[in-house]
């Protein structure tokens, strides 16, 4: 299984640039938030 770390470096980096969207999705949100209140 562990024979071939170079796609596993490619999915890692990936996962990084999933948690930035994910983090923009909540800084979004929590302005939203602001906003409402």
């Amino acid at each position: 299984m562990g024979a071939r770390p170079r796609k596993w470096k490619k999915r890692h980096h990936m996962r990084w640039k999933w948690i930035k969207k994910k983090r923009k999705r909540l800084k979004r949100k929590t302005k939203r938030r602001v906003g409402k209140l």
